[in-house]
């Protein structure tokens, strides 16, 4: 998943998940199977560890288990299951690029999530956010 950064507030970044209203009609694009109460969301730093390129040029319709990116820093982990919402730990907003490059990973066996995100009111999904000045 790529988000773009935040340009306003101060260098602590994080990812934030809402889920869908339980009875809206848009909880029918998200799919999930098994436990997703630990997903592990890590920053992807290169599209492959043989191809010199930056992560900005990564191709979504190419990816395969046998070109997997580059992980870098372990960002966080978040509950998909919580209400209203779960955010990761806060950490250093990305430097000199502009946007983030994300792998969401499941801690658990036999799970899996898929999520159509569209960016419309109320709004739900994915977000990343950067703290405000104080």
């Amino acid at each position: 998943m790529r988000f773009p950064i935040p340009s306003t507030g101060v260098n602590a970044c994080a990812l934030s998940w809402r889920p869908p209203p339980e009875f809206s009609a848009r909880a029918e694009d998200l799919t999930t199977k098994g436990d997703i109460t630990e997903m592990e969301v890590w920053q992807l730093i290169a599209p492959s560890a043989t191809v010199s390129s930056r992560i900005d040029e990564l191709d979504y319709d190419t990816l395969a288990y046998s070109t997997l990116p580059v992980r870098g820093e372990l960002l966080g982990v978040l509950d998909l299951t919580a209400k209203p919402n779960s955010t990761t730990v806060e950490f250093a907003c990305p430097r000199g690029a502009e946007s983030l490059v994300v792998e969401m990973r499941c801690q658990r066996v036999a799970c899996h999530m898929s999520f159509m995100q569209i960016d419309m009111a109320p709004r739900f999904g994915f977000e990343l956010v950067r703290r405000r000045r104080g």
